[in-house]
């Protein structure tokens, strides 16, 4: 069985988290007048979180020719799922950091 559609499921999904992830990232940026304050840490570990989302995007684009097939791309199929798991935990955790902020007048 081919890859192809498997291949291009990955990308969308993960070029869509890594836009909420950037999106939240900007909140965060916004929010934050102290640089060394409580976000600090949390929009340097999202910015860490985009350059890997796009390492492995770019990495699915790599492996992923027409003549790819299911069995080949396991191991990459198995990095997506762990990637999954750890953008929704950061994001979820981006998310209560900034919502648990005070940033009323």
């Amino acid at each position: 069985m081919k890859a192809k559609n498997c291949c291009k499921t990955m990308e969308m999904e993960l070029t869509a988290w890594k836009a909420i992830v950037y999106d939240i990232s900007r909140k965060m940026q916004k929010a934050s007048a102290d640089p060394k304050g409580a976000l600090a840490a949390n929009i340097g570990d999202l910015h860490i979180l985009i350059e890997e989302m796009d390492a492995r995007i770019e990495g699915i684009r790599e492996s992923c020719t027409p003549e790819t097939g299911m069995e080949d791309i396991q191991a990459e199929r198995d990095a997506y799922d762990r990637s999954l798991v750890n953008v929704r935990m950061k994001a979820n955790e981006a998310m209560q950091t900034l919502g648990a902020g005070d940033f009323g007048g």
